[in-house]
């Protein structure tokens, strides 16, 4: 039998990836990715915005809007997501 080791990555050639889905919140506001550095370099932040029954969803970019604040943060300048989740992914700095 092989054994296949487990990835919390996306792998694309030879770029890795690592990714975390999180909670939106208002703009300006620190948001937590557990593990992403300053250093690192954002790939995709993707808003996954839902009405109220969940029954309709709207994905959209914000990507040109999103920074890597400090380590273990993000923030987003102007668009407020609160009551929205978050798909990022980053590039880490040294894999």
């Amino acid at each position: 039998m092989k054994y296949i080791r487990p990835r919390n990555l996306v792998t694309a050639g030879s770029t890795v990836l690592k990714s975390a889905v999180v909670a939106g919140t208002t703009s300006a506001t620190n948001i937590a990715i557990t593990g992403i550095l300053t250093s690192d370099v954002l790939a995709a932040v993707v808003r996954l915005n839902r009405d109220a029954t969940a029954a309709n969803i709207d994905i959209s970019s914000v990507l040109t809007e999103a920074s890597i604040t400090s380590n273990g943060n993000i923030q987003l300048s102007t668009t407020n997501t609160t009551g929205d989740s978050l798909l990022v992914m980053w590039q880490p700095s040294t894999v």
